[in-house]
């Protein structure tokens, strides 16, 4: 994306000022008229990225993720989004009158704003593309959870199982339009490593077997598979959608440690989900 960046900088500024050459102060009055009564509505916001200009004026609200360093210079900060993050579409430019925002590559924002215009640029390949600037009047840094799968019901385990020293704690249940999130604890009161892998931990819903799906950059914590003695870790664990109806789900988890005498069997949780 290195040649969409060249002087994204200096054309935005001109975008977020509003002195573009095919600007004047009358167009201007009246695209803030226009704007006022038009917001791009959610199921549109797809058809903006075929035709940007068309859209110009419009409001607009989104969440996405930046994913190249941001550029700032004495008027403003310039970042360049995925506004549909889970699937890494809909590249965006936004602008912001804020030189000191503290935003950096791979953080989940919410932007709201307006369309000033289009960019035009080149992909790594030499292809033209065209990409809608957004002028925006907030951008505001969340967390994975509120910007890709905000939780529609959570579920409070709190159940601690303990084998041989080795105790395992699945803390509670989030269930989202997207994907179900499962937190656990491990701690390693034993005097050996143990091994806690978080694709050896399943999730089971009537008569399926969810596996452990792999999504990055969540910022979430991550269960460490290794522990050696005394060690304490958090994580979560993110498998595929559970219709958030389901009543109950049980956690089969299997772990070990080093000592290969020992009799280790599965600690299974039982989910009752209100």
């Amino acid at each position: 994306m290195k040649k969409i960046m060249v002087g994204i900088g200096v054309s935005l500024m001109l975008v977020v000022a509003g002195c573009g050459a095919s600007d004047s102060a009358a167009g201007e009055s009246k695209e803030k008229t226009e704007s006022k009564s038009k917001t791009l509505a959610e199921g549109d916001f797809a058809k903006m990225y075929s035709n940007p200009k068309s859209y110009k004026g419009y409001n607009v609200e989104f969440t996405g993720q930046v994913f190249v360093e941001p550029e700032k210079d004495e008027d403003g900060t310039y970042l360049q989004i995925y506004a549909n993050p889970e699937d890494a579409e809909w590249n965006t430019i936004v602008a912001i009158k804020d030189p000191g925002l503290e935003v950096k590559t791979n953080d989940y924002v919410v932007v709201k704003g307006k369309v000033k215009d289009e960019f035009e640029g080149e992909n790594l390949m030499g292809g033209s593309v065209v990409l809608p600037a957004i002028e925006a009047g907030s951008v505001e840094v969340v967390d994975y959870v509120t910007a890709v799968a905000p939780t529609l019901k959570e579920v409070k385990v709190d159940q601690t199982q303990d084998q041989h020293g080795l105790k395992l704690t699945v803390q509670k249940v989030e269930m989202a339009e997207n994907q179900t999130r499962v937190y656990v604890k491990a701690e390693n009161g034993t005097t050996e490593s143990a091994s806690v892998y978080p694709f050896n931990i399943k999730l089971l819903v009537g008569d399926q077997q969810l596996e452990e799906d792999s999504v990055y950059d969540t910022g979430l914590p991550e269960l460490q598979s290794e522990l050696l003695p005394g060690v304490k870790s958090e994580g979560v664990i993110i498998y595929k959608a559970v219709d958030p109806g389901t009543k109950d789900m049980k956690i089969h988890a299997e772990a070990s440690n080093e000592n290969y005498e020992l009799d280790w069997k599965p600690f299974v949780f039982d989910v009752k989900a209100e």
